[in-house]
């Protein structure tokens, strides 16, 4: 029978879905607002743990270390009790693989249950944070955290600006601990690496890439005024030279590379976008020319240019080829028993040994190998290619899509996600935030929270 329900009763039932999809969605925005408000709270303390450890709370710089970890557990415990918990198999494998670095460590490894348990913290607690932000987060959201960079990278290019010129012992530049030493470590030419709010120049070399991704998100979704285009442009393009830092300049340059990319083949380089890129490309590096900062910290990255790489081999000995062997070199001499997790980071080195460094191995690969022996070791990595791997995939798809600002906000974490060292706070932080916003711009809004992607 041809149109058997009635016209009134159809619209009826249109109306009624209607009103439950509605009614889902407003239940689904109350059960996730404060997981998100405690998302941004982590995102916030991420960026000023360093800051609160150097200037601020310096007595209390070691349990600063750990300052996001309530944090995690708390968003855990209100994801869980809202059924919003991830149980997907990277999750179900990593609490196999916790439960074995963990035993595996107190048994034939370095046998402290302290070190052990940070051991497992740096490698595992972390990584479910990022299934939750790809599901409760939502376009608006990225957006929202798009925009919010692109304003903070103006100031935060200035206080970069002013510990490149003060000296290590003034209170920009002050160490962990209130040190007069300070936090900066050398450039050239007497100049200092800018450590910005972080303890280490590694954190301006994590936080820009993801400040050219938000830029570039923006300017896609056209929601970025020529005026603040060009401002915090001109901030990205001054802060490469003034950090000295050649892992900034390769970290921004590829995701302006991806930025490009992104606008060229996924549909995306309209005439107003044209416009926009074009003015920007040339606006920006005349306005930076004039600026005596840009001038002076293109000279002295220079310097360590010549000397770190031109000098030293080459791009392809100093920067290549050490990658490579960071990935790799681990593999030629490692046990089959591994020394414990948590030996080989820095808070694992004071408890054990009563001294700064890295252990067996700086390398986090070589870490995870040395820490965990070759068998276990190789699982820990293969885990994270996985992870990566996996992120990437559905990143693609997005673009496929045309959704490119998931592909944009994973080159600036990629790296980090695949094999950053994770027994730093820092770098754990950016690939965990990097791989979750990239997730969450990879989801489609229209969908609900148990289609978003999840692996």
């Amino acid at each position: 029978m041809k149109n058997a329900i009635p016209v009134e009763m159809q619209s009826s039932l249109s109306r009624t879905s209607s009103q439950l999809d509605s009614g889902q969605a407003l239940a689904f925005e109350e059960d996730v607002r404060l997981i998100r408000h405690l998302i941004w709270l982590y995102l916030v303390l991420w960026l000023i743990e360093g800051g609160l450890r150097r200037w601020f709370l310096p007595s209390l710089a070691t349990p600063l270390l750990l300052v996001r970890d309530p944090v995690v557990v708390i968003i855990y415990f209100l994801a869980w009790s809202r059924n919003l918990f991830p149980t997907n198999g990277f999750i179900l494998t990593g609490a196999v693989l916790a439960f074995l670095a963990l035993a595996s460590a107190l048994m034939v490894g370095h046998g402290n249950l302290i070190v052990a348990l940070y051991g497992v913290r740096c490698d595992f607690l972390h990584v479910p944070l990022i299934f939750i932000m790809g599901r409760v987060l939502r376009q608006k959201d990225v957006l929202a955290v798009a925009k919010a960079a692109v304003w903070l990278v103006i100031p935060y290019t200035a206080l970069l600006v002013a510990q490149f010129y003060q000296p290590q012992n003034a209170w920009v530049n002050r160490g962990l601990g209130d040190s007069l030493t300070g936090a900066g470590f050398f450039g050239a030419e007497d100049h200092y690496r800018p450590p910005g709010t972080f303890s280490f120049i590694t954190g301006p070399a994590e936080l820009y890439p993801l400040f050219a991704a938000c830029w570039f998100v923006l300017l896609l979704a056209r929601k970025l005024p020529a005026w603040l285009m060009i401002a915090s442009g001109l901030a990205i393009l001054i802060a490469i030279p003034v950090s000295i830092s050649r892992l900034f300049f390769l970290s921004v340059v590829i995701v302006t590379l991806a930025g490009i990319a992104a606008m060229l083949l996924g549909g995306r380089f309209s005439i107003q976008t044209l416009i926009q890129v074009t003015l920007a490309a040339i606006i920006i590096p005349i306005l930076a020319s004039y600026i005596p900062a840009f001038k002076d910290g293109m000279a002295v990255f220079r310097s360590r240019w010549a000397t770190s790489t031109t000098e030293a081999g080459g791009f392809q000995e100093t920067i290549v080829d050490r990658v490579v062997d960071g990935l790799f070199g681990s593999f030629d001499q490692v046990g089959y028993l591994g020394l414990g997790t948590g030996f080989s980071t820095q808070v694992g080195q004071r408890l054990l040994k009563h001294q700064a460094g890295f252990g067996a191995s700086e390398a986090e690969w070589g870490r995870l190998l040395c820490d965990n022996g070759f068998f276990l070791g190789s699982l820990l990595i293969g885990y994270r290619i996985a992870l990566a791997g996996s992120i990437a995939w559905i990143s693609l798809r997005a673009w496929r899509r045309r959704s490119p600002n998931s592909l944009i906000i994973l080159s600036a974490g990629f790296l980090n996600l695949l094999n950053g060292q994770w027994g730093q706070a820092t770098t754990l932080g950016a690939a965990v935030i990097a791989g979750g916003l990239a997730l969450a711009a990879a989801a489609d809004d229209n969908t609900t929270d148990e289609s978003k992607p999840e692996m």
